[in-house]
């Protein structure tokens, strides 16, 4: 009886909310997918910028003293220019569901993987999201977490129309 418990929680949890996503992932993933796709809907671009391009540990040692800020306004303006590419081709977007999901998770004694593309947890996934030209695309992003109780950030993302 308990098994068959577990397995409806299971269901429901893959389940939950009106996009139903058909691949699970952790509770703190979902909320912040559906934050970033809700900046695509809305077309919220300073979210997207805030939640947009990791950088890891060995990348920030490398950028010299006071370009950081540099660094981001330039990855702030790519972003924009991704967004506005994206609604051009696409059109506005409409939903997304997510079709595959692996976690992986990365201690900071891993080394050099740990400095190379940063510790904690990262996520890969690919979403199928509706937009109102191209009807749908694959999205793949690689979603990354370095603490626990911190917010995921995208660190790599890609737009491919669906064939």
């Amino acid at each position: 009886m308990r098994f068959f418990l577990w397995i409806s929680v299971l269901l429901l949890a893959c389940t939950k909310g009106k996009e139903r996503p058909s691949a699970c992932v952790p509770a703190d993933c979902q909320q912040f997918l559906d934050k970033y796709f809700g900046a695509w809907k809305s077309k919220d671009i300073a979210t997207l910028q805030a939640v947009s391009f990791y950088l890891s540990p060995e990348d920030r040692s490398r950028l010299p003293e006071g370009s950081l800020e540099m660094w981001r306004e330039s990855k702030n303006k790519l972003v924009t220019e991704n967004f506005e590419r994206v609604n051009r081709e696409f059109g506005d977007f409409q939903g997304y569901e997510v079709l595959r999901a692996k976690t992986t998770t990365i201690s900071p004694q891993e080394q050099p993987a740990a400095n190379t593309i940063g510790s904690g947890t990262h996520i890969e996934l690919v979403c199928k999201a509706r937009f109102s030209k191209k009807h749908n695309a694959h999205v793949g992003l690689h979603l990354i977490k370095e603490a626990e109780g911190s917010q995921y950030i995208v660190a790599a993302w890609n737009f491919q129309a669906e064939p």
